[in-house]
């Protein structure tokens, strides 16, 4: 068993109707780290200023209830992600490596194959190896669960915390609040199967393109 998990969440531009050619920048980060027990280390939350589409959407305001001064307040990504890695550094996480002492876990694959992969592109970053295995909190509920997909899709956040009988609280749609919802059912699912470990079970794609609501 890994020694630690961190739990990441990421909001990010978007306009509606939809674009296909739409650049998203990452506009806040939300993680939380755990001990093996799903124990609570530390928190990290931060906005981000986007610099290709610097002024929010209508649609984004509303969605994040983030608002404009927030991300004009806020740092660009390279200052923010530093911070974040000093912060993981700090609370004991090996970076460095893909198989480190952490496991990575997300809501779906979208945060690692589509925000953090064009961020790093637009900032000419190098894509964090340990960002290239990570845990699909979705996969692991569709599994101990037996749920199938909903019209096609696999269940979000408030579909996943009623199943499993969890109290859905905070703010959708905010980095840090859903990254405590992620943990929220992380100790669902462990309610149901004791012990389990949360195991890497999606990897990073390079050749990813953008797609829509695609989890």
């Amino acid at each position: 068993m890994v020694r630690y998990f961190m739990v990441i969440d990421l909001e990010a531009t978007c306009v509606y109707p939809r674009q296909h050619d739409w650049e998203p920048e990452i506009i806040e980060i939300g993680a939380i780290i755990l001990d093996s027990k799903l124990n609570e280390i530390s928190e990290f939350q931060e906005f981000v200023q986007p610099v290709v589409n610097s002024t929010l959407s209508s649609f984004c305001l509303d969605l994040t209830k983030i608002t404009q001064a927030n991300v004009d307040r806020a740092d660009t990504f390279p200052d923010v992600y530093e911070r974040m890695l000093t912060w993981m550094r700090s609370n004991g996480l090996n970076t460095t490596s893909r198989s480190g002492n952490f496991t990575l876990v997300t809501d779906g694959i979208f945060d690692c194959n589509q925000y953090i992969q064009h961020q790093c592109k637009l900032c000419k970053l190098e894509y964090p190896e340990w960002a290239k295995s990570f845990s699909n909190i979705k996969s692991h509920f569709m599994y101990v669960l037996r749920a199938r997909k909903v019209n096609g899709r696999t269940h979000n956040m408030s579909e996943m915390t009623e199943k499993l009988g969890i109290e859905m609280d905070g703010q959708l749609h905010r980095a840090l609040d859903d990254a405590k919802i992620i943990v929220k059912i992380m100790k669902g699912i462990r309610g149901r199967r004791p012990g389990f470990a949360f195991n890497t079970n999606a990897t990073y794609r390079p050749d990813w393109t953008l797609r829509f609501f695609d989890d």
